[in-house]
C-alpha cells in the first residue's frame, strides 16, 4: 500500500531522511486500520510526518490492521541511496509501546539485512521515544520490523502502532550505491498443456473467444492474457448468463513494492485443440507470464508460468481474479488458513445460486491471497494466485531466478448434503446452486461474515453454526464447521465485531448484543459435539465458561437474564429481560453442561444445568401474555409486557423447550390465526417480523422502518416493522413439526424452499457505484415483493434449509449423536450419513430415540 511521496526540496546534512518533505520518499506499511469506508479514502495514516500526520477523517497514527497478527512492519523507501546510523521510534501510547523489533533493509538481489534487533525495548516514558544507533550502512531502504508490544493480551498483542518512524542519516558519498542485482540465469519457462480429445463450443465474439460446455463458460481476450468472463452452473444445465468477475476480468500481475505495476501487455490468443494458449508477455521489468488454459468437460485447467532473470520481491501474486460481488458474492470454502489472507489448496471456489468449483493444483505450490479491503463494507475483492506457500500474512513473497509452473484445475462439482434424499426430490433440483450460500468467508478476517464484502457479526453465529451441520460432504475433510470454529476462536480472543469491541473474552470490558454470548457458547458447542471432540473442548473451555459466566452474572433477583443492549432485531428499544436472548441463554447453559460433562467437570455441569433451571422455572410465566396468547417479546422494568407478537420469539422458545407442550401448540395456532386474519401469504418471503405494528416507543427512531405514529402503521411491512423475512422462521417451522402441525410446517416450508431454488434472496451486495444484480433487495420484503431491504446478502437467509432436514425428513442431532423424530418418514431406512459427531464420521443412520443413538 503506497503512503505519500515527498515533494520538497530536502536540506543536505544530517537529517531524517525518511520525512515526507524529502523529495522521492515512499512508505510501504504490512497492513492498515481502513479508517473509511470510502475507497478513495482507504489510505495507510503517514508515519513519516510527525504531529500532522492526518487521513481524511484527520489527525492519526499508523495502526495494523485489527484482525492481523505480528510481526508488522513499515518501509521507507529513499529517492537514491542514503548513508543512515540512527532511528528514533515514536510510540503511539504506552500500551501498544514496541518492545521487541528489528532495523532491516533489503539489497538489490531481495535479501533483507538486519542493521540491529532490540529485544526488550523501555521507551522514555515521557516522549515516549526510543532511539536506536547502530554502524552506519548506505542503502535506498529501511524497513522496521515490529515483532512484540506491550501489550499482552488478545487482540491487542496481535497488533503494532507506531506515531513517526524518523531515520537519520546523509546523502550516500557520491560513487557510493546500494547493493546491485546480482545476474542470474533463467530457468526455462513452461506452461505447456497438451490438448485432449474433448473438444468444448467455441464461440468467436470478434475480440475475445467464448469457450463454453454446459458446466461453465469462459470468454477470453483474443488480444492479451485475459479472463473477460468466468460463469458456472453446478447443474450442467447451461444457465450461464452471470460472470463472476469485475469488467477487469482475471489477468497476470506482478506488484512489487514501492513501484507500480506494469499495464498488461500485448498477447495474441491462439489455439490448439482444447488449448488456448497466449504468448508469455513482460509483467516486471526481467520478468515474463505464460497463461494457459485447457478446457474439459466438467471443469478447466489454467497452467500459470513465471520467469524473472533476478529475484523478484512482489506483493499478492502472479494472476488476479477481480470478482464481482455486486453479481453474486463468491467465496471460498477451506480449510481455515493460520495465516490471515490466505486459501490454501486444495479448495472450493462457491458462486452463490450458480456453481461450485472444486480447486486443486499439481507443479509448483501456490495458494490463494485476498488482498485485504475495509471491513464494511469492502471497496474491492480481488483474490492473486501466489507462488509457494506463505510465511506471513503481509502479501511478501519472492519469484525467480528459478522459474514456478503451477496447473489449478477448476472442477465444476453439484455438492449437497445427504443426496440419496435430496438428489431425487424435484422440488429441490438446484440444491447444489445454494448448498453452501450459508458460507461467507472473508480471509482477511478470519471469520464468518454477512458476505465477503461486509461486517462479522458475532449476534449471526448460531445461523452459520446450525446450518453447518447440514452442509454438504467435501472433500479433503474440508468443512464449514471448520469455518465456524476459527470464528468462534477468533471472537474468543478479541476479535472486532458488529456490537463487540476489540477485547477478549476474558476482560471484564468485553461486550456485545443480548444474544451474542450464548450464540458463541452454543455455536463452540456445536463444532465440539462435531468435528471437534474431546480435544476441543478441553481447548476451549476456559473461554466458554468466561462466557457463560458473564451470563451468569446478569441474572436478576426474579431468575431471568437481564443482559443490556441491543439483538440481531437491532432497531427494537429493549428494556428489560427479553424473552428471546433468555432462551438463547437457556440453551447456552444446557450445552456449557455437556461440555463440562465431557471434560469430566461433573460439578462444572452440574451448576451450568442448574443455571438453565432457573431460567426456565420462571420463564412461561414471566413472557407469557394472556391478553394475545402469545409471548411477549421483553418485559420492562415497570413490569409491562412489551408483545407485538413476534413470530421468531415463540418459535425459539417452543424450540428450546420452554413452552408446556399444552401450551406450545396453542401460541402456534394463535399465531397462524393472526397471520390470516392480518392477510399474509407471502410464505415465499419468511414471516413477517411482528403480527402487531410496532408502537414509535418501542422502535429506535430514524432508523430503517421506524414508525412515527402511534399505532406504527405508517411505516408497516417495511424492514422490521413486519416486513417478511426468513432468518429465525426456522425455529417456528421446527416448532409446528415438534407440535404434531405437519402440515401446517410444510405449508411454510415449501413456498421457502421454492425461494431457494429461484435464488430469491441473493440480489447481489449492495456497493457504492455498482449496480446490483437484482435490484429489489435481499431481506426485510413488503408482503407483495416489491421491495426489499439490506446489504444485498445475509447468509441467514438460508437457515431455513435446515428444516427440511430436521423438519420435513425428522433428522435430530443432540449430545448423543443424529436419531429420528418420532414424526420422521425415514424410519425403519438405513440412511447414509457421512457426517461428524464429536470428532469421528458417522457412515449410516439406523434409528433411533433421542438418547440412544
Amino acid at each position: 500500500m503506497l503512503g505519500q511521496e515527498g515533494r520538497s526540496e530536502s536540506t543536505s546534512g544530517y537529517r531524517d531522511v525518511a520525512f515526507w518533505q524529502e523529495p522521492g520518499v515512499k512508505v510501504e506499511y504490512s497492513s492498515f486500520l481502513f479508517r473509511s469506508k470510502k475507497a478513495d479514502e482507504q489510505i495507510p495514516c503517514p508515519v513519516n510526518r510527525g504531529k500532522d500526520a492526518a487521513d481524511a477523517l484527520g489527525s492519526c497514527h499508523w495502526q495494523s490492521n485489527v484482525f492481523q497478527h505480528l510481526p508488522q512492519w513499515v518501509w521507507v523507501h529513499f529517492r537514491a541511496p542514503r548513508r543512515i546510523d540512527k532511528v528514533v521510534l515514536h510510540a503511539a501510547s504506552l500500551e501498544s509501546i514496541p518492545v521487541e523489533f528489528s532495523g532491516q533493509y533489503r539489497d538489490r538481489g531481495a535479501a533483507f539485512h538486519t542493521l540491529f534487533h532490540v529485544q526488550r525495548a523501555e521507551f522514555d516514558a515521557k516522549a515516549l521515544t526510543y532511539t536506536v544507533h547502530f554502524a552506519p550502512a548506505v542503502t535506498d531502504n529501511f524497513r522496521l520490523v515490529i515483532e512484540r508490544t506491550a501489550a499482552t493480551e488478545t487482540p491487542q498483542s496481535w497488533w503494532a502502532e507506531l506515531a513517526q518512524l524518523e531515520v537519520f542519516g546523509t546523502d550516500a558519498t557520491p560513487g557510493v550505491a546500494a547493493d546491485s542485482i546480482s545476474a542470474a540465469k533463467n530457468d526455462r519457462m513452461y506452461a505447456a498443456l497438451a490438448p485432449t480429445q474433448f473438444s468444448p463450443q467455441v464461440e468467436d465474439l470478434g475480440q475475445a473467444l467464448a469457450i463454453g460446455t454446459p458446466w461453465y463458460r469462459l470468454v477470453l481476450d483474443k488480444r492479451q492474457p485475459r479472463i473477460v468472463s468466468l460463469a458456472l452452473d453446478s447443474l450442467g444445465k447451461g444457465e450461464l448468463g452471470v460472470n463472476l468477475l469485475q469488467a477487469g476480468g482475471a489477468y497476470p500481475v506482478l506488484n512489487q513494492p514501492f513501484e507500480e505495476s506494469m499495464p498488461l501487455a500485448a498477447g495474441a490468443l491462439t489455439q490448439s485443440g482444447n488449448v488456448f494458449r497466449y504468448p508469455p508477455v513482460e509483467v516486471a521489468p526481467g520478468a515474463y507470464e505464460q497463461v494457459v488454459i485447457r478446457a474439459g468437460a466438467k471443469g478447466f485447467d489454467l497452467s500459470l508460468a513465471v520467469a524473472a532473470n533476478h529475484k523478484l520481491l512482489l506483493r499478492g501474486g502472479l494472476f488476479r481474479f477481480e470478482f464481482a460481488a455486486n453479481q453474486t458474492p463468491t467465496t471460498f470454502v477451506s480449510h481455515p488458513s493460520k495465516l490471515l489472507n490466505y486459501v490454501g489448496l486444495p479448495t472450493y471456489m462457491a458462486a452463490p445460486d450458480f456453481g461450485t468449483v472444486y480447486i486443486t493444483r499439481t507443479g509448483d505450490a501456490a495458494a490463494f491471497y485476498r488482498r485485504p479491503s475495509s471491513l464494511f463494507p469492502a471497496t474491492s475483492y480481488d483474490v492473486d494466485v501466489t507462488p509457494q506457500q506463505p510465511t506471513s500474512e503481509d502479501g511478501l513473497n519472492e519469484i525467480g531466478p528459478r522459474a514456478w509452473h503451477t496447473t489449478l484445475h477448476f472442477g465444476v462439482e453439484a455438492v449437497e448434503p445427504l443426496p440419496e434424499l435430496v438428489s431425487h426430490d424435484p422440488r429441490v433440483e438446484r440444491f447444489p446452486k445454494y448448498s453452501l450460500d450459508m458460507t461467507q468467508w472473508r480471509q482477511d478476517t478470519g471469520v464468518v461474515s454477512n458476505s465477503v464484502m461486509s461486517i462479522n457479526c458475532g449476534l449471526a453465529m448460531l445461523f452459520y453454526a446450525e446450518q453447518a451441520v447440514w452442509a454438504p460432504h467435501l472433500e479433503d475433510g474440508i468443512s464449514p464447521m471448520a469455518l465456524v470454529g476459527a470464528s468462534v476462536d477468533q471472537y474468543f480472543k478479541g476479535a472486532r465485531g458488529y456490537m463487540m469491541p476489540n477485547l477478549n473474552v476474558f476482560s471484564p470490558e468485553w461486550k456485545s448484543s443480548r444474544e451474542t454470548p450464548a450464540y458463541l457458547v452454543i455455536s463452540a458447542w456445536y463444532v465440539i459435539r462435531t468435528i471437534g471432540g474431546v480435544p476441543q473442548a478441553h481447548e476451549w473451555l476456559k473461554p466458554m465458561e468466561a462466557v457463560a459466566d458473564r451470563i451468569e452474572s446478569h441474572f436478576d433477583a426474579d431468575g431471568l437474564v437481564n443482559e443490556p443492549g441491543k439483538e440481531w432485531f437491532d432497531v427494537y428499544d429493549f428494556q428489560g429481560p427479553d424473552a428471546f436472548s433468555n432462551a438463547a441463554d437457556y440453551r447456552a447453559f444446557l450445552c456449557m453442561a455437556d461440555v463440562e460433562s465431557l471434560a469430566g467437570r461433573s460439578a462444572q455441569a452440574k451448576r451450568y444445568r442448574d443455571d438453565a433451571e432457573r431460567i426456565k422455572a420462571v420463564y412461561f410465566k414471566t413472557f407469557f401474555n394472556s391478553a394475545t396468547g402469545v409471548l411477549a417479546g421483553w418485559k420492562s422494568p415497570d413490569g409491562k409486557l412489551h408483545d407485538y407478537m413476534f413470530p421468531w420469539v415463540n418459535g425459539f422458545a417452543i424450540y428450546q423447550g420452554l413452552v408446556p407442550a399444552e401450551q406450545a401448540k396453542a401460541i402456534l395456532q394463535t399465531m397462524l390465526a393472526k397471520m390470516r386474519s392480518i392477510g399474509f401469504q407471502s410464505y415465499q418471503y419468511g414471516l413477517p417480523t411482528n403480527l402487531i405494528p410496532m408502537s414509535p416507543a418501542d422502535y429506535i427512531p430514524h432508523t430503517s422502518g421506524a414508525p412515527k405514529q402511534p399505532d406504527g402503521k405508517d411505516s408497516w411491512q417495511v424492514y422490521m416493522n413486519g416486513g417478511a423475512t426468513s432468518p429465525y422462521e426456522y425455529y417456528f417451522i421446527q416448532a409446528l413439526y415438534q407440535n404434531g402441525m405437519k402440515d401446517d410446517a410444510e405449508r411454510l416450508l415449501w413456498p421457502l424452499m421454492q425461494s431457494y431454488e429461484k435464488g430469491t434472496f441473493n440480489a447481489g451486495i449492495e456497493l457504492p457505484g455498482q449496480k446490483q444484480r437484482n435490484p429489489v433487495g435481499s431481506a426485510f420484503y413488503e408482503w407483495d415483493g416489491s421491495r426489499g431491504r439490506g446489504e444485498g446478502y445475509l447468509p441467514e437467509d438460508w437457515q431455513g434449509l435446515d428444516a427440511l432436514f430436521t423438519g420435513h425428513f425428522g433428522i435430530g442431532f443432540d449430545e448423543h449423536g443424529y436419531f429420528l423424530e418420532p414424526w420422521s418418514p425415514l424410519k425403519g431406512q438405513r440412511i447414509k450419513l457421512e457426517m461428524p459427531y464429536t470428532g469421528r464420521v458417522i457412515p449410516y443412520l439406523n434409528c433411533c430415540p433421542p438418547g440412544k443413538n
